[in-house]
């Protein structure tokens, strides 16, 4: 048997009328139409007959999407300080188990965290309020004024245009310390505990079906083991190394009325997914679907995931070959994990279960879906059907950087349709074996790699690529193609993100963008409205 291995990712009821009655009977049946029948269903949630779902971008200090109205929680875990010491170096800080610092030491020690960093007019200016319990000192940096203060509150000024938003602990009562500290943006106040999601971060996605949190979970190379390791609301931050609590996740899956997408940590003990999967089945809406995955791109050995499943493959003696007992593995532990959440929910109704595979290399799905007969266990088979990863090649980059965003355009034409042809093989290995074709990611991938990514003329040519107005047309051909060639769902990758040399992933940049300055956005959303689901 040849053994293929490819480690990029290329995916009427009529109303009487009586007179002066007509009026009001139509009101009242106009009303119970709308509010009860299926185009009540439409208005009430714009996502009912969405084919298109959202990775979301991780919640980090960094990121330019806004998610939660209380800032604090995007922030930095805290960065020990002291005069005359260089930066992170003023001795190690003795925190409480939720991240919060208990104790400082007398040599001046004190603790900081960046908030928000490369704001630049993107992000809301005005008054913040700053909420804590506990006694001590608190201070904010780099150009914020204080405008209020005193015990447990401080209202500070935050000027759009600024480049960071830091706090800093100089004080804090070990009786007493300082903790459960909150950034609330202008406005909301009053409503960041019930509502912790900002307005405009929900109206972004409203129309998406699914939401996978892949990145949300920090699934890559994660290190969560115990139901124990897992983050939760009570944390510093939901921007640490375990991502957002699920609770919250689940409180924004009912909110959108999206079924959630997790990806269960690759370390992960059966009792982890056990209670992961009681508090989803206790606190989900019950008419929301889940999708359940073993971690994320176990085939990609870029990861410490697929790494992991190499050597449990090879422990276990699933085959001779490296790459095939990693396939194998990622299949069994699958098919486990799906066992595990079945028992949970009591049966397989409220699931979809995904075995992922590479787009480009249709054999990586035939050994996935047929170990064990694990299609079986399944309800899909997820690929990521990516466009232009080859000019991003530092084979190709002296090439590449002599093109014009049009070339570039018309290259990735090229790409899209060649994959539009693995695409319908994907669909038809999987359909073979009784299972749907969904893309757990998709979109461009227009990134240099391999060293490439470092070559700044390449970069700046995806960049204007990514934002040029063709790129509008080149998404819904991608995703006409993707439709026709056998695809349902896909999970756009991804939501926002600032562009850089590691790519040009999100199909918003940043939060507040205007429309008329994302193309991708436009694009999708566009397919969204035109092409309702057709599954």
């Amino acid at each position: 048997m040849a053994y293929k291995k490819i480690l990029f990712r290329t995916e009427k009821q009529r109303i009487p009328t009586h007179g002066f009655l007509a009026l009001p009977v139509l009101l009242i049946a106009l009303f119970f139409y709308v509010g009860t029948g299926a185009a009540g269903e439409k208005a009430m949630k714009p996502n009912v007959d969405s084919a298109l779902g959202i990775n979301l971008g991780g919640v980090t200090y960094w990121s330019t999407e806004i998610v939660f109205v209380d800032l604090f929680k995007h922030s930095q875990t805290w960065k020990s300080q002291a005069p005359g010491k260089k930066y992170g170096q003023g001795g190690p800080l003795d925190l409480t188990k939720d991240g919060w610092v208990e104790t400082l030491a007398d040599n001046g020690q004190f603790a900081d965290s960046i908030i928000l960093s490369s704001i630049n007019g993107r992000y809301p200016g005005g008054i913040y309020t700053c909420l804590y319990d506990g006694r001590g000192k608190l201070k904010f940096a780099y150009g914020t004024s204080v405008t209020e203060e005193k015990l447990g509150r401080i209202r500070v000024h935050v000027k759009p245009e600024q480049n960071l938003l830091t706090l800093g602990i100089t004080k804090t009562d070990p009786k007493d310390p300082v903790r459960n500290i909150r950034s609330i943006l202008p406005g909301f106040e009053d409503t960041y505990s019930k509502q912790p999601f900002h307005p405009d971060f929900l109206k972004r996605w409203e129309k998406f079906k699914v939401i996978r949190f892949m990145d949300f979970q920090k699934t890559n190379n994660s290190r969560q083991t115990n139901f124990s390791d897992r983050p939760t609301p009570a944390l510093q931050t939901q921007g640490g190394r375990g991502g957002v609590a699920l609770e919250y996740m689940i409180q924004l899956a009912n909110t959108l009325e999206a079924d959630p997408w997790f990806c269960m940590p690759h370390l992960a003990t059966d009792d982890y997914i056990r209670e992961f999967a009681r508090m989803v089945k206790q606190q989900l809406k019950p008419n929301l679907k889940v999708y359940i995955e073993y971690s994320n791109e176990c085939w990609n050995s870029m990861f410490g995931q697929a790494r992991y499943c190499k050597d449990k493959g090879k422990e276990l003696g699933l085959s001779d070959n490296d790459y095939q007992a990693q396939l194998r593995y990622y299949s069994k532990r699958s098919v486990q994990i799906f066992k595990l959440w079945e028992e949970v929910f009591g049966g397989p109704k409220r699931l979809v279960r995904v075995l992922s595979a590479q787009s480009a290399n249709p054999w990586t799905s035939e050994q996935v879906m047929d170990f064990e007969a694990a299609f079986k266990h399944a309800d899909v088979l997820g690929i990521a059907p990516y466009f232009g990863h080859a000019l991003g090649n530092p084979k190709n980059q002296d090439n590449t950087v002599k093109m014009s965003v049009d070339e570039v355009i018309e290259a990735c034409e090229g790409y899209i349709e060649k994959n539009n042809k693995t695409i319908a093989k994907q669909a038809e290995l999987a359909a073979e074996r009784g299972l749907g074709l969904i893309a757990y990611e998709g979109g461009q991938h227009l990134v240099g790699h391999g060293g490439a990514e470092n070559n700044k003329k390449m970069e700046e040519l995806f960049h204007a690529a990514n934002r040029h107005p063709r790129m509008k047309q080149l998404y819904l051909t991608y995703l006409a193609g993707w439709k026709k060639s056998g695809g349902k769902m896909m999970a756009i990758f991804s939501s926002t993100g600032k562009y850089s040399k590691w790519g040009s992933w999100g199909i918003m940049e940043y939060h507040g963008q205007p429309l008329s300055s994302a193309p991708k956005y436009q694009a999708v959303i566009e397919f969204l409205e035109n092409n309702p689901r057709w599954w």
